[in-house]
């Protein structure tokens, strides 16, 4: 007879065998989508491309060290004997941290300039960074404030001064749809390097060294930054409140829905990162957690891709994004126990994932108008971390379905919100302008005056 041990020593094998399959193939797949994009391109504007890796350099360090940091929060925080209530008040607190402090730093940034706020989150970071090794709650308390105020920056400062600046010198719109692509690609590529050494450095000395080594990265992150990147002008020299408010009065109908749009679906994907896990773990099969992650993030380079290859139907592609994602949650939420569809309805919505980050950033480059851009993408901050703490705060008393039911709700409710959305674009000497606010008037010249008043500067994005 077979013995039973060794049988499931064989299927744990061929389990994990059939993840390492699918980890190559995906990258396979990534890189061939990679190659196929950029094959003879060749863009011989000098000086967009050194502006795009200037960018990119910051961009990739800035979240890198965000990676490292993600996937031993929780342990740490338990090695250091807290309840799992105190940990969920720690949790809570950097979200609040962020969704309160987004509109007054949004205000700050343009009022004092964008490339001031980023310099200042490598600092805060750093600073959130070196509350760690103190097990008292409220130095950690202190250190997830700090590290909510980070995100807050980090998700929307960056791309801000990148927009800003693209249109200042003048770049064309494709090469801004270019530069958030590659920026996806190169984050899902850190957030892979990140997971394996913050594994590799928390096996050999511990959890707290995930969050020592991220102070490298922070710190040549604002080095490269002090030493490379424009200093941009204030775009405003109005109070910080009435810096606010002037940025609340500028959403019209269009802002609303794209802000509340994407704050569904990133607040669907932030509830999906604490559901991936018990939900693996429901189909009573041992998991690879970090390989399963970095599939999840190779699977969102081929999702930037993908966007790269459509980049022309931005306003529509919501549609398809929305309703798809809606389908998979679904999928899950009533196939949760099968490990085969649980599985590979994760993988595709990460590809979901990875086609909405340069999507929704081209979106806000177009609508949102420049001299209150970094107010308004915190003010679109403040119902995504509505949505994580309710979330948060339920979460025990929700089963898998349920929460996974929400997940669908909300991206059923974005899909229909996106009906409502109406894309403007005017039309002058053959070349077109979609809606927004013009930067500097004589960037356009007689441009403006055929098309009579505001003509939009792109905008990009992340988070």
């Amino acid at each position: 007879m077979t013995n039973p041990q060794n049988y499931l020593s064989d299927f744990s094998s061929t389990q994990m065998d059939f993840y390492w399959l699918t980890f190559f193939l995906a990258l396979k797949i990534s890189l061939i989508l990679t190659y196929l994009n950029y094959r003879g391109a060749t863009n011989k504007d000098i000086a967009q491309k050194t502006f795009q890796r200037n960018y990119l350099t910051v961009y990739t360090l800035a979240y890198f060290a965000d990676w490292l940091k993600g996937p031993y929060v929780y342990a740490l925080y338990e090695s250091y004997g807290l309840t799992e209530h105190d940990i969920a008040l720690l949790f809570i607190a950097g979200f609040g941290a962020s969704g309160l402090s987004g509109p007054l730093i949004g205000s700050l940034a343009d009022r004092f300039g964008r490339k001031k706020c980023t310099l200042a989150y490598f600092l805060i970071y750093i600073a959130s960074a070196l509350c760690k090794p103190f097990p008292q709650f409220h130095v950690l308390l202190l250190g997830r404030i700090l590290g909510g105020i980070g995100t807050s920056l980090l998700t929307t400062t960056l791309e801000s001064w990148m927009v800003a600046e693209h249109h200042r010198q003048k770049f064309p719109q494709d090469l801004l749809d270019d530069t958030f692509a590659k920026a996806t690609l190169c984050n899902s590529g850190s957030a892979v390097l990140a997971g394996l050494l913050a594994q590799a450095t928390a096996d050999q000395f511990g959890y707290l060294a995930p969050f020592m080594v991220a102070i490298t990265p922070l710190t040549a992150g604002f080095l490269f930054c002090w030493n490379h990147w424009e200093t941009d002008s204030p775009q405003n020299q109005q109070s910080l409140l009435t810096g606010f408010r002037e940025g609340l009065q500028s959403m019209d109908d269009n802002l609303w829905i794209l802000g509340i749009t994407q704050s569904l679906f990133l607040g669907a994907m932030y509830t999906f990162v604490f559901l991936w896990t018990p939900a693996l773990d429901a189909t009573g099969e041992d998991v690879p957690y970090g390989l399963v992650f970095a599939i999840f993030m190779v699977m969102i380079s081929i999702g930037s891709a993908i966007f790269k290859r459509i980049s022309q139907y931005t306003d529509r592609i919501p549609y398809w994004l929305f309703g798809g994602s809606a389908v998979l949650m679904a999928v899950t939420m009533t196939n949760i126990g099968n490990p085969m569809t649980t599985f590979v309805s994760f993988i595709l919505f990460e590809v979901m994932c990875g086609i909405m980050f340069p999507t929704f950033g081209s979106l806000r480059a177009t609508y949102i108008p420049n001299e209150h851009r970094t107010v308004v993408m915190n003010l679109y901050r403040i119902p995504l971390n509505a949505f994580v703490v309710i979330v948060l705060l339920n979460k025990k008393n929700m089963s898998l379905q349920v929460a996974f039911g929400v997940c669908c709700a909300a991206l059923v409710a974005s899909g229909i919100l996106w009906r409502y959305f109406k894309p403007e674009t005017k039309v002058s000497d053959g070349k077109e302008y979609t809606k927004g606010t013009v930067d500097e008037e004589e960037e356009f010249g007689l441009i403006e005056e055929e098309l009579e008043s505001d003509v939009s500067d792109d905008d990009e994005m992340l988070t």
